[in-house]
């Protein structure tokens, strides 16, 4: 009696550990229903997500579940979790880890269908001949050979999701967030670097340079006058000036970096531009 009793003990002490194991560590399900996404778990699942109605970004906590509306876009990052199974047929990017994310986007109300060139995909037919600009201009760092997802909202303002996703809301941003593939992605930044965010920023300069000298102009005098919040202004210039504003040279760092670095911190960016003059 006195056995069976200790065995009971240990089975509901197991189920017990199962329970808050699989409530604190869940096994979650994300897939697709009409006009939003559902979220099955196994206790709870701690999300961050961006909603496309608002316009802004949300942390939640789910119990067992929920569905999170959205309209044409989302995207969801699970903070936790055992295992995450993910679906649906607007999926465009899965999450693979803690700091990427899934994103599903819809067009127009019908499953994604984008327009095309190569392996750039797009929301607009506008976006073409900036996506084609974009995209030679960028060939001057590397090639981009993974699928890129172009997504033009009318919001306040442009983000990318790394690898794939990239939001913008105005031509101007669609070079510096693709810029991120190198610097951010391909070469890795801690959260308070910001050796990525002035190449970005330096490269949509080049850009608007290249193509539209006269918003190059107004970008110039903007990121002079303290129109921007730093890194996005004066530290771009100056980083511009050590190189004399030569697209060619500042490729050159940016295809040594790319070549040469999986990480890179601030100060190791700081010495190797200080190096080249």
């Amino acid at each position: 009696m006195g056995i069976d009793n200790r065995k009971s003990a240990l089975l509901a002490i197991f189920v017990f550990i199962l329970f808050l194991f699989f409530f604190f560590y869940p096994v979650t399900l994300v897939d697709e229903g009409d006009n939003n996404i559902r979220v099955f778990s196994t206790g709870l699942t701690q999300v961050i997500f961006y909603d496309d109605i608002q316009y802004t970004f949300k942390e939640e906590n789910i119990f067992f579940y929920e569905e999170i509306p959205f309209e044409e876009f989302i995207l969801l990052n699970v903070q936790n979790g055992f295992l995450l199974r993910q679906s649906g047929d607007s999926l465009v990017q899965r999450q693979s880890n803690d700091s990427s994310a899934m994103v599903y986007f819809k067009n127009k109300n019908t499953l994604y269908n984008l327009y095309n060139l190569d392996n750039f995909f797009y929301n607009e037919k506008w976006l073409e001949e900036l996506v084609v600009e974009s995209k030679d201009f960028l060939e001057n760092i590397s090639e981009i050979d993974e699928p890129m997802y172009i997504i033009y909202m009318d919001q306040s303002r442009s983000f990318q999701v790394l690898p794939s996703v990239y939001v913008v809301n105005s031509s101007k941003d669609l070079v510096h967030e693709l810029s991120h593939y190198f610097f951010g992605y391909k070469v890795k930044a801690s959260p308070t670097d910001t050796w990525h965010e002035i190449l970005a920023e330096t490269n949509s300069l080049l850009f608007l340079r290249e193509v539209y000298p006269e918003e190059y102009l107004k970008e110039l005098e903007l990121k002079k006058s303290g129109f921007y919040d730093e890194p996005y202004g004066e530290s771009v210039i100056s980083f511009m000036e050590w190189l004399d504003f030569d697209k060619e040279k500042i490729f050159d760092i940016e295809r040594y970096i790319l070549n040469n670095f999986d990480r890179l911190d601030d100060k190791r960016f700081e010495n190797l531009v200080e190096n080249i003059n």
